[in-house]
């Protein structure tokens, strides 16, 4: 089992590290288009289905657009729904209103917002961590409001020596300032910091340019495949394994929880 050592402080992504928030959106778009299968008509809910998670894929997947829609989740769902059905009526295929497009991706807003969960483990892993004695960070993108909210609802405030959130700073992930900012609150060196998340795009190699250790979150990862850890340190497939990768900072053995 692979170890960190000399780590002082611990910087935790938010969705979908410590809380499920936004993984499988294919499964939530199929369970919408079922649940709007009358007002679909001809359009089979499994092709709505597919065409609804390519138009997500491609809005996601440009940074411009990404960095607007996580400012406003409920509204980007509506953008990606009207250019799904517009592909779908651009290849021959009829698509519903716009009143029923808003409708379902108002429904998918919902649904992801009633699935939230913290991740398994994820409040103990807080708990522990703290008492060995590392100094704990949440830095996370999105809206104060937005993010707060899920804080607060997980009761996760008191776990942490300092809360970042980008939309009251100013700043995101992957922007290197965004990490520069959490090393200052905490006063601490990158070389001491251990970044843990689920992105090797907004948390891995940013935290590593800076020259801190990273632990990729990936619970869908096969047992096999902990040994492609991509540009990350160490995969984790579970949060309570960080109990075993991170010691505690005297560099004694943590004990399991």
């Amino acid at each position: 089992m692979d170890i960190i050592k000399d780590v002082r402080a611990v910087v935790m992504d938010l969705d979908d590290t410590l809380i499920s928030a936004y993984r499988r959106p294919d499964l939530v778009w199929r369970m919408v288009c079922q649940r709007f299968q009358s007002e679909l008509g001809a359009l089979e809910p499994d092709e709505a289905a597919r065409a609804l998670t390519r138009a997500g894929e491609a809005f996601w997947g440009d940074p411009k657009r990404h960095a607007l829609g996580r400012l406003d989740p409920p509204g980007a769902r509506r953008i990606i729904v009207g250019e799904a059905f517009r592909a779908l009526r651009e290849s021959g295929r009829r698509s519903p209103s716009r009143e029923i497009a808003e409708l379902m991706a108002d429904a998918f807003s919902l649904q992801r917002d009633r699935d939230m969960r913290l991740e398994p483990g994820a409040d103990a892993v807080l708990v522990h961590l703290r008492k060995a004695g590392y100094l704990l960070a949440l830095l996370t993108n999105g809206t104060g409001p937005l993010q707060r909210a899920k804080i607060e609802r997980f009761d996760l405030t008191s776990r942490f020596h300092h809360i970042q959130i980008e939309g009251e700073v100013g700043v995101g992930k992957p922007d290197p300032a965004a990490f520069r900012q959490v090393f200052e609150a905490l006063d601490v060196d990158p070389e001491t910091v251990c970044v843990v998340g689920d992105s090797l795009e907004w948390d891995i190699r940013p935290a590593r340019v800076l020259g801190c250790r990273t632990v990729l979150y990936d619970p869908d990862a096969s047992s096999g495949d902990e040994g492609d850890r991509g540009e990350a340190d160490i995969v984790a497939r579970t949060l309570e394994s960080l109990v075993i990768h991170l010691p505690d900072p005297q560099g004694l053995p943590s004990e399991a929880i």
